[in-house]
């Protein structure tokens, strides 16, 4: 039989245990347009909640794909469209030179409130990126990559790794860390290209994972929570005995 102790420290945990998990992506999984997913899933393979901060999970398959291409009325904003760097003076292939092409950053706000619940804290954020065209290793132009105004080291090597040769998206997705979390739990995602700004490069969809618990108690609070509730066991146990 567990100890007063025990079933104390166990009702705690339970407190604490996590409420929610749940994902939601932004933009729409058509390959930018063009159908190249077919039947497949873009994602699989890669781990879309509870990654630990600057882990990474990469996709089992890339997709090639025809283009120019350009978004469409309602899609989500930063999706479905080439961008160049902020200030472009190259070009090193055919979306740097595509009249499609806008200059950089491109910015994505995805707000996630709707999987964070009254009372809720988030304890685990996974930001999933469908990357396309990313060629660092073969041009050189290097990204910058921010997550609500700071940069992310861990991601900017993942987009700096990718190297698409021509016009394919790659899914991946990379633990963030829940300190991110503002009260709007709003995520905004920022990338531009310094260098000369040519080697172009688009986003399909995002998708966001959010782990909650719920918000621990004062330590009185949640003493007097576990008094109550082994206050309720023993009584329910004297009525037991006096019934049976």
């Amino acid at each position: 039989m567990k100890s007063a102790s025990a079933k104390k420290a166990a009702l705690i945990l339970c407190l604490a245990a996590p409420l929610h998990a749940g994902v939601l992506t932004y933009g729409t999984e058509d390959c930018l347009g063009t159908g190249c997913y077919g039947t497949a899933d873009p994602t699989a393979g890669a781990t879309l909640i509870g990654l630990a901060p600057d882990t990474v999970t990469v996709a089992s398959q890339s997709f090639p794909h025809s283009f120019p291409f350009s978004p469409s009325a309602g899609d989500f904003p930063g999706t479905d469209q080439i961008y160049v760097g902020s200030v472009q003076t190259g070009a090193h292939d055919g979306y740097a030179v595509s009249p499609e092409r806008i200059n950089g950053p491109d910015v994505m706000t995805m707000d996630y409130s709707s999987l964070v619940g009254s009372g809720q804290t988030v304890t685990g954020l996974t930001l999933g990126i469908a990357a396309d065209d990313f060629q660092f290793p073969l041009f050189g132009q290097p990204f910058i990559v921010t997550v609500d105004g700071v940069a992310d080291p861990a991601l900017t090597v993942e987009l700096e790794s990718l190297n698409e040769s021509g016009p394919a998206v790659q899914f991946f997705t990379v633990g963030l860390d829940p300190s991110l979390d503002n009260a709007s739990h709003i995520l905004t995602l920022s990338i531009d290209e310094g260098g000369d700004g040519g080697d172009g490069w688009a986003v399909d969809f995002l998708t966001v994972g959010v782990e909650t618990e719920a918000a621990t108690p004062e330590p009185g609070t949640a003493a007097m929570a576990v008094t109550g509730i082994l206050a309720l066991v023993a009584g329910l146990r004297r009525l037991t005995r006096k019934t049976a």
